[in-house]
């Protein structure tokens, strides 16, 4: 697979007054970070974006958070993200007083290199 590049999240303007770029991977990721930071209600015309209330909503006691794993999977599809996929989101014990803490892990390109980064809530 050839290096994606893509919009940074978030929309950055540089110098020569362009979008800033970056790598695809850290975009998804950037783009996942953004839909557990708001909540459905803040895009009216695509509430499966904002994902805030289903992380919330999970029993943190359980490791495997398969419910978010499709739903983040539901949203790469409606965006068109074709060349990567969450394979796995769980919860992450240990994280501060009213914080959640989930690692995403997103299999990526056509070798499905896996990638995991941390979000909280």
């Amino acid at each position: 697979m050839e290096d994606v590049r893509a919009l940074a999240l978030p929309l950055c303007i540089t110098p020569d007054g362009q979008f800033a770029r970056a790598a695809g991977t850290d975009a998804v990721l950037g783009l996942i970070r953004a839909m557990v930071a708001t909540t459905s209600g803040n895009w009216p015309h695509a509430p499966w974006f904002g994902l805030h209330e289903r992380f919330l909503a999970v029993n943190a006691d359980v490791e495997d958070q398969a419910s978010l794993t499709d739903a983040l999977n539901e949203a790469l599809r409606q965006l068109g993200v074709t060349w990567a996929r969450v394979q796995q989101v769980r919860s992450v014990r240990g994280a501060a007083y009213g914080e959640r803490r989930f690692d995403v892990t997103l299999l990526v390109g056509d070798d499905a290199r896996p990638v995991s980064a941390a979000v909280t809530t």
